[in-house]
């Protein structure tokens, strides 16, 4: 159990991963974490308030990630896909034979 809650709640997040169509129920949470399950419900709460959770339409009580979490990735991958781009123009640039 993490003593931060910065990093409870991270932990969060991660243990989250993987459960986008069934998703988790807080209990599941509390007992991976072995913390109270109202601990889990405030911690949830903040993290549906900021985007980052929500709760599975239709399955009530079961948690995923939110589409805040794909966003930031996305956003993630193509800034690296641009940075392989400009690497690849100047290793070509540079690969050329003198004139």
């Amino acid at each position: 159990m993490s003593e931060n809650i910065h990093e409870r709640v991270f932990e969060i997040v991660l243990l989250m991963a993987g459960h986008e169509f069934n998703g988790v129920r807080n209990s599941e949470l509390a007992e991976a974490l072995k913390i109270s399950r109202p601990t889990v419900t405030r911690d949830l709460a903040a993290l549906l308030k900021i985007g980052v959770v929500e709760e599975i339409p239709g399955l009530k009580g079961r948690w995923r990630l939110g589409p805040k979490i794909v966003q930031i990735s996305r956003a993630h991958a193509e800034g690296l896909a641009r940075v392989k781009h400009a690497v690849l123009e100047i290793e070509q640039r540079f690969s050329r034979t003198p004139t």
